[in-house]
């Protein structure tokens, strides 16, 4: 672990971090300076790393995320977290250094986290090897060719717009595909600390297969199950198979609604008296 992190010295006054609500500006402080952060802005952070460091509700690190991912300053790929512009804002400042960056590099799972990264130490550190700038191309084009990778110029603080600035700045709006189409609307914790989410489709689908239940309210249930309940968490292979399970259950303990009556054939219907 570091013993030091920075950040830049205007990234409070900074136009795009002025909009944040207060938990984005914390959780954006957490990712560049936190005790699991390392040199290249991309590392292992599941929710409960920042749920324990942070002392934040699972609902409270989503929601935090999900602001700063919708401007473009942080993404998470299966529990990794990549920050785009870490290596613009932390300069590399000789071979050895860079030699220090490939070795957090290479400890990385594999996975669209690391690919990504490997485009931007491509694009940001001067002192690279050839041997690793080979291994970083092979590994940065595994990145969906739809993706068109940019690099922008750091916003300015408002107050003082034509002043260089030292702010660390969001990244421009991602392209489509870098998020997932159905975001998802509820989420519960896994074995290694990482979250599975449903989205609206998953839950309405749900909804089709079992309708004697509210599904959001039992994926709400399965949810708190989990958080209470860590070492009987699943597995992200087997998290749908889980929560089908639970409906499943759900639905079979649900009170059936009482059959209406049949009329019974034969008998005929009196008039009603009428006094």
């Amino acid at each position: 672990m570091r013993e030091y992190g920075q950040i830049q010295c205007a990234f409070w006054q900074s136009a795009d971090a002025q909009e944040w609500t207060d938990a984005g500006k914390l959780l954006a402080a957490y990712l560049m300076t936190g005790p699991h952060s390392n040199g290249i802005g991309c590392y292992r952070c599941p929710d409960g790393y920042v749920m324990a460091d942070l002392g934040w509700s699972l609902e409270r690190v989503s929601e935090g995320f999900a602001e700063l991912s919708r401007n473009g300053f942080a993404y998470r790929f299966d529990g990794v977290v990549f920050l785009p512009g870490f290596l613009r804002w932390n300069k590399v400042a000789n071979a050895n250094v860079a030699a220090a960056r490939m070795s957090e590099f290479d400890g990385l799972p594999k996975g669209e986290a690391k690919a990504r990264v490997a485009g931007a130490i491509l694009r940001n550190i001067k002192h690279l090897s050839n041997d690793h700038r080979t291994v970083l191309q092979t590994v940065s084009e595994t990145v969906s060719g739809t993706v068109t990778q940019t690099e922008t110029n750091p916003t300015q603080p408002r107050e003082k717009p034509n002043k260089p600035s030292c702010a660390a700045p969001a990244e421009p709006a991602p392209a489509d595909d870098l998020l997932p189409a159905e975001p998802p609307v509820i989420g519960f914790l896994l074995n290694d600390g990482s979250e599975f989410g449903l989205s609206q489709k998953q839950l309405d689908e749900f909804q089709q297969l079992y309708p004697a239940i509210d599904v959001l309210q039992q994926a709400k249930a399965l949810k708190a199950w989990c958080i209470a309940n860590s070492k009987n968490r699943k597995t992200r292979g087997g998290a749908l198979k889980f929560v089908n399970g639970w409906l499943s259950r759900a639905q079979n303990q649900a009170p059936r609604a009482a059959a209406p009556a049949k009329p019974q054939h034969g008998a005929a219907s009196l008039p009603r008296l009428q006094a």
